[in-house]
């Protein structure tokens, strides 16, 4: 047991033991093996002072009186030679002096111990208080029996609560548990009923369509044979001369067709000749067949669009509520196209929902051929539903023409006009007269990818080089003019936005008031994940408004653990925030190893994840310290962020954010902020220190330039942070959730590069306000109830959109169709680069849906951007130097094929400049 002046004291001597001496100091006349060897010597047992005694007394008065001239000497700043010299003298000269008063111990009383000891604590405060140590040392307080039993009787009452508060939060859990398993249970049951109901009601709908009798046939000069007559002989093979493998009709020699009276009964139905190929049989429907468009395409636009399924009987579906008046039943021999006259497919916006139906339980059974592609299904219970609401929902005015078959209104004899549509139909069958159409598919009879993704163009596209869209003074209508004259009145100027005004989006385009569309390519800045008019998202955004839309954080709600959840799970089984792909971590003593803050947008979340970390680094300085955590001494706060990098604009957030144009009107900004370089390894020592509390940085910037950042460069990162104790933090509100195609950009990085937090905002609710802070359990203990908080910050509509759009983005089909579409990107924007090597540099930045081109010369990508609006596509730059192109992640690879066709046509204005 130390006592403050190079004396020891064997633990279990109490005041009046026996005390050994540091010997190296005092007793340099003895040996080593003795000095070695006086640790191990038992303490005598005694009752009364001994000779030993009183000369460890003496001699430890000694050395106070040395130890206080040597403090005064040092104050005065006397040389240590000196120093040393006049303590050894003082020694030399106290020790005689000591020799010559030596006490018989015989003649002292045991009283006088006591006195001893209190003369020695005294002077062991009077030295700590001269050294700054503490001097509420008491040398007897360890071996006080009672005390300890206190202590110890205190200590199992504190674990006994604390058993007792864990045995309650874990009932408590596990009743929550059993109450969600009883919910789980119910919406299962329920959606078990609903489907057994929904499944009856198409049993019954199937069975009343087989009772019922078919439509009665129009007249016509060469139908003489009775319907009934008709079916019976439907299961005829196919006609001679003709082969499945020839697109052609083969020649036949003519005969006379065969007639046969007409009923004389009024009630059959009027006789008609039998066309062959039109047989009720779906096995015995031979494959479409082609004829010869009438039109002669689009000119420089390119073929048509086609749409053909194959199959023997397409039918509307159940029916529905006040149908409209085209909803129809369908039957067909063996052929039905859907053509768009535009030869757009981003001309249209959607199909009437009774032909989507008809087309999806066609397809589930049948392949479908888009512009000679055959797609088929992959599975009779999803069918082709996912490739026709690509394909088809994003339609305005299709003209729907069947190549064979028999079409009437529900429930009606059919019109002369749906009978002429018919006959028109089956004499332009349409067969495509290019290899590609304006979409960049290929055609029947041309090489298609393995993959079922349009062909890469060999030549930069030039049928854009034409503004469609102008943008100056005179194109711009009087409303638009007064709407854009209103905005100017009462509008903070701090945007600088092109003279056009939006009305409305579906999918991934969207019109302006004047009635012209755009391919939304920029997705409102990384945003609409989903693109525009989701319905999934309005139903879900007109649930929750009508239940609960907002409560403030002073109540719980169900949206929020749900969300949260969903947000750590996803982590910890697609890997980042420090866990390695398919993790499965169990909540344990309330904890999951993550936790989940809610806020209102990126830049909040950032602000966030700085205070967050600036209470860590106080933490973690005041454990290293002994002092408290707010301490104004503390010079751990320094934050460290990137060149280029970009986390938001409000003053916390800015201050991180590197770029002049944006902090200069608005200095100074907070202190104590360092600035280092992207992907430099050797300056990460000197940036990075023991005064720092957080460093953050983009793993793909965005706003910067779409920079990417190296891996072993993150590593060396995640390693200096380690080693001073500073909070890493990821910004991916622009690059996380799937934009690369994985979760966060970091996912498919090494463990040992990961942060410890992790900040995301933009695409979680498709545009509705939120933002999110994940951090790790050993940072999210700091902060305590006060220490951060916010109004509206993940209100329960928010939370409800996030997770509907996490759910559905995080589906396995959604991310493969995000890596096959993002790598035709790739591919198209790989060619821009050889076709034009002086504009563009060589390498294309970024990955998935995050990409960047980047110019030789900045005064490009603004003016590829206008050009770019002017023909109908939105994009953004990056930086100084860049085009940004961050579309919707379930935009289709004919949307890309269109923009890259787009920005195609604007280099080739812009090279021939």
């Amino acid at each position: 047991m130390y006592n403050g002046i190079g004396l020891q004291t064997p633990r279990g001597s109490g005041t009046n033991g026996y005390v050994v001496r540091n010997l190296s100091a005092v007793r340099s006349h003895s040996s080593v093996q003795d000095r070695a060897g006086a640790w191990d010597v038992a303490p005598p047992k005694h009752r009364e002072p001994d000779a030993e005694i009183l000369e460890h007394e003496r001699k430890r008065k000694v050395e106070v009186k040395c130890l206080e001239l040597q403090l005064q000497l040092e104050d005065e700043g006397v040389d240590e030679a000196k120093i040393e010299e006049q303590v050894n003298e003082l020694r030399t000269k106290l020790l005689a002096e000591a020799s010559a008063l030596v006490q018989n111990a015989k003649t002292l009383k045991p009283s006088d111990t006591h006195g001893i000891a209190a003369a020695k604590k005294e002077e062991l405060s009077k030295m700590a208080r001269a050294l700054g140590t503490r001097n509420d040392y008491h040398e007897g307080d360890a071996f006080d029996r009672e005390k300890q039993e206190q202590d110890k009787l205190r200590r199992l009452a504190e674990r006994e609560e604390r058993e007792r508060q864990r045995e309650e939060e874990r009932a408590k859990m596990l009743a929550q548990k059993e109450k969600w398993e009883a919910e789980r249970k119910e919406r299962d049951r329920l959606r078990r009923r609903e489907e057994d109901r929904r499944r009856k009601e198409r049993e019954e709908e199937m069975k009343r369509r087989e009772r019922m009798p078919p439509p009665p046939l129009p007249p016509s000069r060469d139908r003489g044979r009775d319907y009934r007559d008709r079916r019976s002989r439907s299961r005829s093979p196919p006609r001679r001369g003709y082969s499945p493998d020839d697109n052609r009709r083969r020649p036949r020699s003519p005969s006379p067709p065969r007639r046969r009276p007409a009923s004389r009964s009024p009630s059959s139905p009027p006789a008609r000749t039998r066309r062959r190929f039109e047989s009720r049989s779906p096995s015995r429907s031979p494959p479409p067949r082609y004829r010869r468009s009438g039109s002669s395409g689009h000119g420089s636009q390119g073929g048509q669009v086609e749409v053909e399924v194959a199959s023997a009987s397409l039918w509307a579906g159940p029916p529905i509520a006040a149908p409209p008046p085209f909803a129809l039943k369908v039957e067909v021999a063996f052929a039905f196209e859907i053509a768009w006259e535009s030869g757009d497919l981003g001309a249209v916006h959607s199909l009437p929902p009774v032909i989507l139906r008809c087309l999806s339980r066609a397809f589930s059974r049948c392949a479908l051929t888009v512009c000679g592609q055959i797609l088929a299904p992959t599975s009779h219970d999803s069918g082709g539903k996912g490739v026709l609401k690509t394909v088809l929902c994003t339609s305005i005015s299709p003209t729907i023409r069947l190549a064979a078959g028999h079409v009437a209104p529900r429930r009606q004899s059919p019109s002369s006009k749906m009978r002429a549509v018919t006959r028109q139909a089956r004499r332009t069958l349409v067969r495509p007269a290019s290899a590609r159409n304006s979409l960049g598919v290929r055609c029947m009879g041309t090489e298609a990818s393995s993959r079922g993704d349009p062909p890469l163009p060999k030549a930069p596209s030039k049928r854009y080089t034409a503004v469609t869209h102008p943008e100056d003074q005179a194109s711009i209508t009087p409303a638009v003019k007064e709407l854009l004259d209103r905005s100017n009145a009462y509008v903070l100027p701090v945007y600088a936005r092109p003279p056009i005004v939006l009305a409305k989006g579906k999918g991934a385009y969207v019109w302006d008031t004047q009635g012209r569309q755009y391919l939304d390519f920029s997705a409102g800045i990384a945003v609409n994940a989903l693109g525009h008019g989701d319905e999934g998202l309005v139903e879900v955004m007109r649930t929750t408004a009508s239940t609960l839309l907002h409560t403030s954080n002073a109540y719980h709600h169900e949206y929020a653990g749900k969300l949260a959840e969903l947000l750590i799970k996803l982590t910890q089984a697609q890997g980042g925030l420090g866990w390695a792909p398919g993790t499965s971590q169990p909540v344990t003593n309330g904890t999951s190893g993550a936790k989940v803050f809610f806020a209102n947008s990126g830049t909040e979340a950032n602000e966030g994840a700085l205070k967050i970390a600036r209470k860590v680094g106080k933490e973690r300085w005041a454990k290293a310290t002994g002092k408290p955590s707010d301490d104004p001494s503390c010079d751990k706060f320094e934050i460290v962020c990137f060149e280029r990098g970009f986390h938001g604009r409000s003053m916390g957030a800015l201050s991180v954010t590197s770029n002049p144009k944006y902090q200069k009107p608005f200095l100074p900004l907070i202190p104590g902020v360092k600035v280092g370089q992207l992907n430099d390894t050797a300056g990460l020592d000197g940036l990075v220190g023991e005064k720092t509390c957080a460093v953050i940085v983009e793993p793909i910037q965005g706003e910067g330039g779409i920079n990417v950042a190296d891996i072993e460069w993150l590593r060396a990162l995640r390693k200096r942070c380690d080693e001073v104790g500073a909070v890493l933090i990821y910004d991916e509100i622009q690059c996380g959730l799937y934009r690369t195609g994985s979760l966060w950009a970091h996912s498919t990085i090494p463990a040992d590069s990961h942060p410890d937090v992790v900040t995301v905002a933009k695409p979680l609710a498709n545009g509705y306000p939120i933002g999110a802070v994940l951090m790790r359990d050993n940072i999210a203990e700091v902060m305590t109830a006060g220490t951060h908080g916010t109004t509206f910050g993940g209100s329960p509509l928010a939370c409800a959109l996030g997770y509907h759009v996490l759910s559905r983005l995080s589906d396995e089909a959604f991310v493969a169709s995000i890596k096959e579409t993002s790598d035709y990107l790739e591919q198209r924007l790989s060619l821009l680069t050889k076709w034009f090597p002086n504009i563009l540099h060589e390498q294309v930045r970024g990955r998935g849906f995050i990409r960047g081109l980047g110019f030789k010369n900045t005064s490009h990508p603004g003016r590829v951007v206008e050009m770019a609006r002017e023909r109908g596509v939105l994009l953004l730059t990056a930086g100084q130097d860049a085009v940004r192109l961050v579309p919707s992640l379930n935009i289709g690879a004919g949307e890309v094929g269109h923009a890259m066709d787009v920005v195609e046509s604007c280099l080739s204005v812009l090279d021939s400049e």
